[in-house]
């Protein structure tokens, strides 16, 4: 008796929707898993064709770009949504908006290679936008804080502890360039560009402990807890404004670059 040899399975045809949002407001203290699961239901209510992994516990093929220290605000977070069908971008766009909360919204997508590398793996290129308060009876101009700051790139790594683990920020590998300006009223205003690959990516938090304790001439060992609690400054917002990729030549793209993509 000839036994019958199986068909190899069909594979399946798939479209890779990425799609840029914001994390503002009071999500900005949503924690990384909490917008994961936000977004998966805004994806179901929005009734679009994802794909689902194989295997025992099947879920959505959906990729996020790194994920955000809690209470950071961000102008340009991405996912890549893996779909069954092709789906107009700016259909699936305004059916995103519509099942998302507002502070979660997206502005653009289109598709991009089904091969391009994950998220995580193309974006190395990272700018943040820092306001700081200084705290009552502290003046601080933005050059004393320019000064300070270079001061702590200087030394190359921050040492800090996060939980029970000590830790080491690479300073002279992450930070790219910063600069420090007059914002509104007594704020400043600090932007960096950074770089992020395998080895690890800037942590604004720790440097923002790292500055404090530099302005005050203090050498206390820095905690790791998500919103650090600082002297110098009363309050600091820190905001994710662009995340690119860098190609071969060392040009910065946008993470949409060569797709047909539809928003702002």
């Amino acid at each position: 008796m000839t036994v019958p040899v199986p068909a190899p399975p069909v594979e399946q045809t798939l479209f890779r929707l990425r799609v840029r949002y914001a994390k503002r407001g009071r999500l900005a203290y949503l924690g990384h898993l909490g917008v994961i699961h936000t977004i998966d239901r805004a994806i179901r209510r929005a009734g679009l064709p994802f794909a689902v992994t194989q295997g025992y516990s099947p879920h959505m093929r959906i990729g996020f770009s790194s994920a955000l220290p809690v209470g950071t605000s961000s102008t340009c977070e991405w996912f890549d949504l893996f779909l069954t069908e092709l789906a107009g971008a700016d259909e699936a766009l305004r059916r995103l908006v519509a099942a998302t909360p507002a502070d979660l919204a997206p502005d653009r997508a289109g598709y991009v290679a089904i091969r391009r590398p994950a998220l995580t793996a193309e974006i190395t290129r990272i700018d943040y936008r820092i306001a700081l308060d200084p705290a009552p009876g502290s003046a601080f101009s933005a050059d004393i804080v320019k000064e300070a700051l270079d001061d702590v790139g200087a030394a190359g790594d921050i040492a800090y502890v996060r939980g029970k683990k000590a830790k080491s920020l690479s300073i002279d590998r992450t930070l790219l360039a910063a600069d420090v300006r007059a914002g509104e009223g007594s704020a400043l205003i600090c932007d960096l560009a950074t770089h992020a690959d395998n080895g690890g990516s800037l942590r604004p938090e720790i440097l923002i402990a790292a500055l404090d304790r530099r302005l005050r001439g203090a050498d206390e060992p820095i905690v790791s807890t998500g919103i650090q609690d600082l002297e110098s400054f009363a309050r600091y917002r820190v905001e994710r404004t662009f995340q690119g990729v860098e190609d071969e030549d060392g040009d910065v793209r946008d993470p949409l670059h060569g797709s047909a993509s539809v928003g702002a």
